[in-house]
């Protein structure tokens, strides 16, 4: 590996972690080699790069020597995308097995390249590769797809069709002629996988016509969905009549909406064949539209699509009201994440908290709520009639029951790369405090009195250095229409008055303008007294003086714009306070939680199945004893298991042990030696007792309230983990996931910066970590100085710490009583684990990277640089990903434990990133800005709408330091916050039990809240929630299976007998309560909110299919006198 380009305090940092990496693999080593686990090894490797990433993540392809190759290509070529392309090329070269095996792996290692060697796509997206003929008798590369595809997205979905490509021309090989019938099936197929799949896109039959037809590769799949189609069924060249799920991404997700992306390689390369792709780019570029509309700011409602019930909307889109846009990037923000005003966060109702996933109208999809104090907070109308403003969530807390509505949520900030990340124009902001600086700086030198000056000498400012009024003094002119504004100046001249405060009669009209402008003010009887702050902008902005205390006109208010008309009057220029306002809605809530398999179990360890008893080991053992036969009363109790046979090196006994207890030594799969033939897996009658109790033997441990264990084993090889691990972890109060680690999820929350004392480190144990100078690179010695975070180094939430305590404790266990060594940890603190080393691990990942706990944070959440967490392949938009105390992962996870089925590697940690590299994670990190203040230049651009890539250059992004020192350091912010835990930490929605209770929340805030419709909200809980899934699940009722509550048998169809073959009761597995749960509550808020005719009607109809099910049509028994 070359030198990366780091300062000297950053590459001590990696020596720190690599230092501490190599004890854990030592223990770990000297550990497995023991011989109790299925592997004498760790089986977690380590990878410096991303080269050393796919060599390793595709070991069993006959790669060795690629690492060399890929770091040779990338410095030629840097781009990643060009390098996966030519290293196809040059695999292709290699000889093999096959052609089919030489083509297979040749993608496979471009499409690993392409994903950055930690994805599951290249193990597990390609099912396989073949080499088929053509009707006219040449060859083609049939390259099916799976499932598994999708986590690769839809770059990497459209190029392994192109790398395939490279492959195909490097080999001779002849491009595929499809016929009418397989390219008339996709035409069915696409839609109906949309119906069974989420599709971000989905191409017309043209659009699908013109890439099948065209392009040299067959785009092929393994039958994904149970559903199949109808038409074109059981073509010669297609094996299955099943859905192809695979096949469907790749040419609606990847072929059809990466085609400009395609398109660019091509070109630049100049590979033959793929016109096609330049003739869809043609006919898909946008129509010019009117100069006048594109620098107008269009609503968008697609972050509303996906409502549903008790998540609330905290503003409908580009509504009055609703979070102002405010350029900037706080400490907690880039990568998606944005930061909210705490106080804001708690006038909603508590439902965003910290950690919470918000649907957002622009510009991307969504994001994480983050804090930041010096953010405005909400305007609040209470219930006595005043106005008030609370900037700090003291303020909104004390006022929260008195409080009747929301007139304005408060500010949002954005960062530019966010605008640069999602390619959209910028939008016309707010005038700022940071913008009325750099105004002023581009005049004069900054006066020492400019950041909170008296109105005065604000106005002072504005005539001396020409420059607009302080922020501070702002309203919401620009909201307000000149004939409003001029009704409110003709009430104040005819009745207002002026002592200190301006005063006014309490008039519904006028309360209503002032409201509207956010001018602060108290109601005093039938007075309305305008807070000071306000009230002699407001005179000034009308047009009116105030002369020997009286109100008198000095200009009328003229024009149509708001703004032009206040300016004029006032004698400076007045800037609107809110331009953009961007609407915002609940998604998902924060997480902090331990990651549990369902049903929650401690050992992988399989006792069979049998509902009666569960899954308890003592269940199953007493279980074990009621089937053996009665009239032997020598014949052990046993369970009958399906496990994989293996055998000892010395004694040749088979087992299913990982040790053989006679000889002290490993075992290992029975196929080791060919003499003993029947290999593979089978059916074993275990004496469970005597594994128990030996087990407790060897720990020499108490029985433990409770051990459970897994029904059976989905593994390739079906290998158990041996009993003790599971009783040392039902003692320490933890349980196991599927691939024998303990693992504990959180949402992903940016952070660039940090105060010490913000996370619990004291001067010198920051240090000891260090952190020994702060952001201005002067001496660490206070916990209220700002410290860079380091790229590997997480803040986990300190129930996070408190749980790790446990497995910490599970693991110093496991190292003395099961393999007879020290322990390690030796902590009963969460403090303890500071300075030790965790995974992190995304779901739809295969590769984990090296990180260190410093300290925690009092949120549902993990606080990570932004590159650890796009090192993931995550962004901060609310995902969720793991962390695993590193012991836990190297002595207890084994790829013998994974499922044997597709996608069954996915979320594994198969390799392990020692070193981030930032030019080797995900680009969406790329687009973070640095700056400590944004530049006047800026700030004028977005007035004009203009496209983020102009302004790149100036904004100093991260993706402008890569391969120099300042990629790892230097990071600015703009925005700061007093505290990175400030705010709510559990959501409403969490807290809140009910549906009902959180449907009730949900409109009451929306209700409150005056930039939603909570009439437009009713309607869309229930259409797009209440009555698609009572709809759904009275055609579940039709259609379910019954299940025995005892065996746990299920059938299709109930029994002529009516009950189970094992002479137990059936019962459903769909009921009518199910069915039912929402109808009460749809009808009720229908007629509460008086929604349209349409809503009311489809409830009715849905009413009345529910009664035709489940009432009883039956003749009752009547009376003669009935008739009469």
């Amino acid at each position: 590996m070359g030198e990366i380009a780091a300062s000297e305090e950053m590459k001590e940092y990696f020596r720190t972690l690599s230092r501490k990496n190599k004890e854990c693999y030592t223990i770990a080593e000297a550990a497995r080699s023991v011989g109790k686990d299925p592997e004498t090894f760790v089986e977690i490797p380590q990878a410096e790069d991303l080269a050393s990433r796919v060599e390793k993540l595709l070991k069993d392809y006959g790669v060795d020597g690629v690492a060399e190759d890929i770091r040779r290509l990338t410095k030629i070529h840097g781009n990643r995308e060009i390098v996966a392309l030519m290293i196809a090329g040059e695999i292709a070269g290699r000889p093999g097995e096959s052609l089919e095996k030489v083509v297979d792996r040749a993608i496979r290692v471009g499409l690993a390249v392409l994903t950055e060697g930690i994805l599951v796509a290249p193990l597990e997206g390609i099912a396989d590769t073949k080499i088929k003929t053509n009707a006219d008798g040449s060859s083609y590369i049939d390259l099916i797809f799976a499932g598994p595809i999708r986590a690769a997205g839809g770059t990497g979905q459209a190029m392994s069709v192109l790398i395939a490509d490279m492959v195909r021309q490097a080999l001779k090989i002849g491009r595929y002629i499809p016929t009418k019938e397989e390219i008339a099936r996709f035409n069915e197929e696409i839609p109906l996988y949309k119906q069974q799949q989420h599709l971000q896109f989905s191409p017309t039959p043209q659009e699908i016509d013109l890439i099948v037809r065209n392009c040299p590769i067959c785009i092929d799949g393994e039958g994904t969905e149970t559903v199949e189609i109808s038409g074109y069924r059981d073509l010669p060249r297609i094996e299955t009549n099943r859905v192809r799920g695979g096949a469907c991404l790749v040419i609606a997700e990847g072929m059809c909406q990466k085609a400009a992306k395609l398109k660019k390689h091509v070109d630049k390369l100049q590979i033959k064949g793929w016109e096609f792709i330049g003739e869809y780019v043609d006919a898909h570029k946008p129509a010019q539209t009117d100069e006048s509309a594109r620098k107008t700011v269009q609503q968008s409602f697609t972050y509303l699509k996906d409502l549903v019930a008790g998540r609330p909307i905290f503003g409908h889109p580009c509504a009055v009201g609703g979070f102002r846009l405010r350029y900037g990037r706080a400490r907690t923000t880039g990568l998606a994440a944005l930061a909210f005003n705490p106080a804001s966060m708690y006038a909603m109702d508590e439902f965003m908290a910290l950690g919470t996933q918000i649907k957002i109208e622009r510009p991307g999809k969504a994001c994480v709520a983050t804090p930041c104090d010096l953010l405005d907070g909400p305007y609040v109308l209470l219930k006595n009639g005043d106005l008030i403003h609370c900037q700090t969530k003291e303020e909104i807390i004390a006022v929260s029951k008195e409080v009747a509505e929301v007139v304005d949520n408060g500010e949002i900030l954005v960062p530019f790369g966010e605008f640069s990340e999602n390619n959209h124009p910028l939008v016309p902001c707010g005038y700022s405090p940071e913008w009325h600086k750099a105004t002023i700086m581009s005049k004069t030198e900054l006066p020492k009195d400019w950041e909170s000056p008296t109105y005065e000498r604000a106005k002072e400012m504005c005539k001396q250095f020409d420059v607009p009024l302080h922020p501070k003094f702002n309203m919401f002119w620009y909201d307000v229409p000149v004939k409003m504004l001029v009704l409110l100046r003709s009430k104040i001249l005819s009745e207002g008055r002026f002592e200190n405060n301006l005063v006014i009669p309490k008039e519904p009209d006028t309360k209503r303008i002032l409201e509207n402008l956010c001018a602060t003010h108290c109601v005093r009887g039938e007075e309305v007294v305008i807070d000071e702050l306000y009230s002699m902008p407001l005179i000034d902005g009308l047009g009116l003086c105030v002369k020997d205390g009286r109100l008198s006109s000095l200009m009328e208010l003229e024009g149509d714009d708001s703004l032009s008309a206040v300016s004029k009057a006032a004698g400076f220029e007045i800037r609107a306070k809110a331009r953009t306002r961007i609407g915002t809605r609940m998604a998902r809530p924060e997480k902090a939680k331990e990651r549990e398999m369902s049903p929650k179990v401690h050992s992988l360890f399989p006792v069979g199945r049998d509902g009666q008893y569960g899954r308890d080991i003592d269940s199953a053992i007493k279980a074990s004893k009621s089937k053996t036969p009665h009239l032997n009363s020598n014949a052990e109790p046993t369970l009958s298991i399906e496990v994989g046979k293996r055998m000892c090196p010395m004694c040749g006994n088979i087992t299913f042990r990982t040790w053989c207890r006679k000889c002290k030594i490993h075992t290992l799969p029975s196929n080791a030696k060919k003499t003993y033939g029947n290999s593979g897996q089978s059916t074993l009658n275990i004496n469970l007792s005597d594994e128990y109790r030996e087990a407790l033997l060897s720990l020499k441990e108490s029985q433990p309230d409770e051990l459970k264990c897994v029904e059976g084993l989905i593994s390739r090889t079906k290998t158990p983990e041996i009993i003790e691990k599971g009783i040392l972890r039902a003692k320490n109060d933890v349980s196991v996931y599927k691939d024998g680690t303990i693992r504990y999820d959180m949402t992903d929350v940016p952070l660039t910066h940090f105060r010490p004392r913000e996370i619990g480190l004291s001067v010198e144990k920051a240090n000891e970590l260090g952190y020994s100078r702060d952001w201005n690179g002067d001496p660490l010695t206070s916990v209220d100085q700002i410290c860079e975070l380091k790229v590997q180094d997480i803040i986990p939430s300190k129930d996070c710490g408190d749980f790790l305590v446990k497995v910490s404790k599970y693991i110093d266990d496991e190292l003395e009583k099961i393999y007879g060594m020290k322990r390690y940890y030796n902590i009963s603190k969460r403090e303890g684990l500071i300075g030790h080393l965790t995974f992190g691990l995304a779901p739809h990942t295969s590769g984990c990277i090296l990180c260190r706990i410093i300290g925690y944070s009092d949120i549902r959440g993990c606080y990570g640089h932004p590159f650890f967490h796009a090192a993931k392949r995550r962004n901060c938009d609310g995902d969720e990903d793991c962390v695993i105390l590193a012991l836990d992962g190297l002595l207890n996870f084994s790829r013998l434990f994974l499922p044997d089925r597709r996608g069954g590697l996915m979320d594994a940690p198969l390799v392990l990133t020692t070193r981030l590299d930032p030019n080797e994670i995900d680009k969406e990190a790329h687009n973070i800005d640095c700056l400590r203040a944004y530049p006047l230049e800026f700030f004028n651009a977005a007035m004009e709408m203009r496209d983020p890539k102009e302004l790149e250059k100036i904004m100093d992004l991260v993706g402008g330091r890569i391969g120099t020192e300042k990629q790892y350091q230097g990071l600015g912010f703009t925005h700061d916050t007093s505290d990175i835990s400030e705010g709510p930490k559990n959501s409403a929605y969490t807290t809140l039990e009910s549906m009902t209770d959180k449907m009730d929340a949900q409109l009451y805030l929306g209700k409150k809240i005056r930039a939603v419709d909570e009439r437009d909200v009713a309607t869309k809980v229930i259409n797009k929630h209440f009555l698609p899934d009572m709809a759904g699940n009275l055609r579940s009722f039709s259609t379910q299976t019954v299940r025995c509550t005892k065996c746990g048998d299920k059938y299709r169809r109930i029994p002529l007998s009516g009950i189970c073959k094992c002479g137990n009761q059936l019962t459903l597995t769909v009921h009518e309560a199910s069915v039912k749960k929402y109808l009460e509550v749809s009808k009720e808020i229908s007629d509460k909110y008086e929604l349209d005719d349409y809503t009311k009607e489809r409830i009715m109809i849905l009413e009345m299919s529910m009664d035709s099910v489940f009432n009883n049509d039956k003749i009752k028994k009547c009376r003669l006198s009935d008739f009469y």
